[in-house]
């Protein structure tokens, strides 16, 4: 079959108008950086990217739950950390106080001096974090978990975060930790002391150094249980930071542009623009009108 002229000017157009479109097209790719802005470019890499992504997104989304996590549990380890303090200066003036030696005037000064620290233990197992929720309070975050006598009136029940994908643990310590079913009542031990103080009773004061002891002992238990809550979110928030690292990896690796070979191409395609059009251009002279 013969190709006229005419013809071979025709499909040269054709070949002109593909380079044209094939430099635009890796010109554009090198300007975005993306290789993959769309599905009809590569269905298989941009489904694959947006798994990523979404994996990325849910990821950020858990930081800020665990971040929050974080400060809770924080808060609450300077609450049990103030609570500690209390009971051990209490202890010192107990001790002080069961001293044969002390008089009653003196028992009632050092009552007092209990009765404040009582006051500031109470105040910290009451306290609250940055979004108004007491931290002590089991289920019932909204409502002071110790009446004024120091009673517990919360419950045991804690609240779990998503360390990672499909992993929850928990993040708040119930104020129960504080109570006889992990040893003593703290606070209504403390209260205890305040009232053998003010009432000169020797015998009750004996007995309250050793339940404040017990009491010590039990916040001090508590504060390391929380600080290894602390531990764990603490590592889960690392691993989601790497976990978003590899997703952004793993998107760009699936979607930019490999800009060295883009550029390599790039000018391989402007060459062959060039030679098509030289070829258009001769051709068209030779198929015009000699003048």
């Amino acid at each position: 079959m013969r190709i006229t002229a005419s013809r071979m000017l025709e499909l040269s157009t054709l070949a002109t108008s593909r380079a044209q479109s094939e430099v635009a097209e890796i010109s554009e790719e090198l300007s975005s950086g993306k290789r993959v802005a769309l599905p009809s470019q590569d269905p298989v890499a941009w489904a694959a990217a947006r798994r990523a992504a979404v994996r990325q997104a849910a990821s950020q989304g858990r930081g800020e739950a665990l971040a929050l996590g974080h400060d809770h549990l924080v808060e609450t380890e300077r609450a049990l950390t103030t609570i500690g303090d209390a009971l051990s200066e209490s202890k010192q003036l107990a001790v002080q106080a069961a001293n044969a030696t002390t008089g009653a005037v003196d028992r009632a000064a050092l009552g007092v001096r209990v009765a404040g620290l009582y006051q500031i233990a109470l105040a910290a197992a009451n306290s609250k974090n940055v979004a108004g929720e007491h931290l002590l309070a089991g289920s019932a975050s909204t409502t002071a978990p110790f009446d004024a006598s120091g009673v517990y009136t919360g419950d045991a029940a804690t609240r779990e975060l998503e360390l990672g994908e499909g992993t929850l643990g928990a993040s708040t310590l119930a104020g129960a930790a504080l109570t006889a079913a992990e040893g003593v009542d703290v606070l209504p031990a403390l209260g205890r002391l305040v009232t053998a103080l003010a009432g000169n009773d020797l015998p009750a004061i004996q007995v309250a150094i050793g339940e404040l002891e017990v009491a010590h002992a039990q916040t001090v238990e508590a504060r390391a249980h929380v600080g290894s809550l602390q531990g764990v979110v603490d590592e889960a928030n690392q691993l989601r930071g790497a976990l978003e690292d590899t997703m952004a990896e793993r998107v760009s690796a699936l979607t930019d542009t490999d800009v060295v070979g883009a550029a390599g191409e790039l000018a391989r395609r402007a060459t062959a623009l060039t030679a098509a059009q030289a070829v258009t251009a001769k051709l068209a002279a030779l198929l015009s009108p000699a003048r």
